[in-house]
């Protein structure tokens, strides 16, 4: 049996860690599926069976963590004074709720996030893509595909989404990098809180703006959805449709831009699963798998809602719970080979959009940039990785690379 020493660690170090957190997360699996952590003074759950537990709904856990999880670091009798906004808005985004303000959160703002929506944005999708891929020239390039890619990508599609002018684009910029920084991130220090309070005012100042502008003339974009969103009567307060468009703008952006990074360093280490994509196209199936094996969904906390007994353990009220998906998608009970990249592996059991209550309501979305993306970059391009080890960053929820060096070789078509 391993020691402590030997299996507990800080979950929080994700930059530090890199990809060695994976191999972390299966020696604590192999301990216990249910593990506590001294080290990080809460349970870290990396089973597959137990994660799905937790994220259908089947044990006391509850997702209103937020702001609580992040503003540890300012003493309670201080923040109101110091991030009182933070405090106030996160407390009504829709990943923050139980039933039933989830349940009905989601059925008023589930047909702004429909299939049909989705593949209604891919000719603009693979506009970009085009025009973003064409600006690197016709002839073998290396660039950090990061900033040269990714970012951009997302960027222009969640400001098209919205509704948003071009000239958001600086100022969206910003509002990602300081808030990623607060909500993605396991250590949070007072000043990235209060940086993360302002920018959050100007976005509602901002957003507020064009909220207004659509309750006078509605356009065919989502926050013109939103405000027009009812149902039995019912409709969002101007604090839920701001906090759509928050978790939008944010978690839109960052999930995209880092699938797209890390999903790129791993074909090119994989050059069978990017034959298997040039061929076949990069289908639901396919980047699934890739999406389970770069592990960029990494954990869902919760905290427990009341004391219970949990697989021969007892959970204590008020205990943070980390639902590791980065583990649970890697359990060798439910997947062969799970440190192998299998882009012809069943997707049924993938754990990537956290099945279950807070199944991922932008996930069409997603898909429709991946798939276009991965198909034109590797239609025209053999991709080598220049990284020895991957640049990460700290967000922990939603892994990514701060930069990411490839040589682009272009391909006879």
């Amino acid at each position: 049996m391993n020691t402590a020493e030997n299996v507990d660690f800080l979950i929080g170090n994700v930059a530090e860690l890199g990809n060695d957190l994976l191999g972390r997360l299966a020696r604590m699996r192999e301990e216990d599926p249910v593990y506590w952590s001294e080290r990080n003074g809460a349970w870290v759950v990396t089973g597959y069976d137990a994660v799905e537990e937790g994220l259908k709904g089947r044990i006391p856990l509850s997702a209103v963590r937020l702001p609580g999880l992040i503003v540890r670091q300012i003493p309670e009798e201080e923040r109101e004074a110091r991030i009182p906004y933070l405090m106030h808005s996160v407390r009504r985004w829709v990943l923050n709720t139980d039933p039933p303000d989830h349940a009905r959160l989601r059925k008023l703002i589930m047909p702004a996030f429909n299939r049909q929506i989705a593949e209604a944005q891919r000719p603009f999708a693979r506009s970009v893509i085009t025009e973003i891929l064409d600006r690197l020239g016709p002839d073998e390039v290396e660039i950090d595909l990061v900033s040269a890619v990714a970012r951009e990508i997302p960027q222009r599609m969640i400001l098209r989404l919205l509704g948003l002018p071009e000239d958001y684009r600086p100022r969206m910029s910003r509002w990602v990098v300081m808030t990623t920084q607060t909500f993605g991130n396991a250590h949070v220090t007072p000043e990235v809180l209060e940086g993360c309070e302002a920018v959050m005012l100007e976005m509602r100042d901002c957003l507020m703006d064009e909220i207004a502008q659509r309750r006078i003339k509605p356009r065919d974009d989502f926050i013109s959805a939103l405000v027009a969103a009812q149902a039995d009567g019912d409709r969002l307060d101007d604090e839920e449709l701001l906090a759509m468009c928050y978790v939008t703008l944010l978690g839109g952006f960052n999930t995209t831009a880092n699938t797209i990074a890390l999903g790129t360093a791993a074909l090119a280490l994989h050059p069978d699963a990017a034959d298997f994509i040039r061929q076949g196209g990069a289908t639901d199936g396919v980047l699934m798998e890739l999406m389970r094996f770069i592990a960029m969904s990494t954990t869902v906390p919760r905290i427990a809602k009341e004391d219970f007994e949990w697989r021969g353990h007892e959970v204590k009220q008020g205990q943070y719970v980390f639902l590791m998906l980065a583990g649970a998608n890697r359990d060798p009970t439910v997947f062969d080979k799970p440190d192998t990249l299998d882009v012809e592996r069943s997707e049924q059991r993938n754990m990537v959009f956290a099945p279950g209550l807070h199944f991922c309501v932008g996930h069409y979305f997603a898909k429709v940039q991946l798939a276009e993306f991965f198909s034109e970059l590797l239609q025209r391009y053999h991709v080598t990785l220049l990284d020895d080890r991957l640049d990460f960053g700290p967000a922990l929820a939603f892994r990514g690379v701060e930069s990411l060096n490839v040589r682009l070789t272009p391909r006879a078509r």
